[in-house]
């Protein structure tokens, strides 16, 4: 069940949720706003020098990328794909999850703010946003602005195997916008 803000506070206060990295927290009635940090990961398409990205070769995806960090606004460009990443640093208690939703306000200029958009019970991190200009004119975006909004939810019981545990888990303790360890499926059938 959907946690409402009265259940986002307790948990905040119980240790249940924990968030840190801003100063006020903004919570909606059933949300937690998550701020913009000022670091970015841009997918530069003049480094696709193939005809498709093979998700097997860690080597070849990370060079796709560039770091742009330090910003007080990041130019957004049509059709081009960044990675984002919030202020906020938020661990999850063994029974408690988290999903991530774009804010509607700058979904309504143009910009889709997508993540993988579920957090396992025991994540702790930095979420990483997938950002994308679906517009022809750049977007320019602040750092700190309020850009999604993580939904919680309690499970009846404790996970067996908290993300926190486990050996697979690729994105425990991420720290700013992190690319993709997808190639880390493939290690494990080599």
């Amino acid at each position: 069940m959907v946690l409402s803000d009265r259940e986002i506070k307790e948990c905040i206060r119980s240790g249940a949720i924990e968030v840190s990295g801003v100063e006020e927290l903004y919570i909606g009635p059933s949300s937690l706003d998550l701020h913009l940090d000022n670091k970015a990961m841009i997918l530069d398409p003049t480094k696709i020098t193939e005809d498709h990205i093979n998700l097997s070769d860690k080597e070849k995806i990370a060079k796709l990328f560039t770091a742009f960090n330090g910003w007080d606004d990041i130019c957004i460009m049509p059709g081009e794909f960044y990675l984002l990443s919030s202020v906020e640093r938020i661990k999850f208690a063994d029974n408690v999850v988290g999903f991530i939703q774009g804010r509607s306000s700058i979904a309504r200029v143009g910009i889709n703010i997508h993540t993988a958009g579920y957090f396992d019970a025991g994540f702790e991190g930095t979420a990483t946003l997938e950002v994308t200009n679906f517009t022809r004119q750049p977007i320019s975006i602040p750092k700190n602005t309020r850009i999604c909004q993580m939904v919680f939810a309690r499970m009846k019981e404790p996970a067996e195997i908290p993300y926190s545990k486990k050996k697979d888990s690729k994105y425990q303790q991420q720290t700013g916008p992190t690319i993709t360890s997808v190639y880390q499926d493939y290690e494990k059938n080599s």
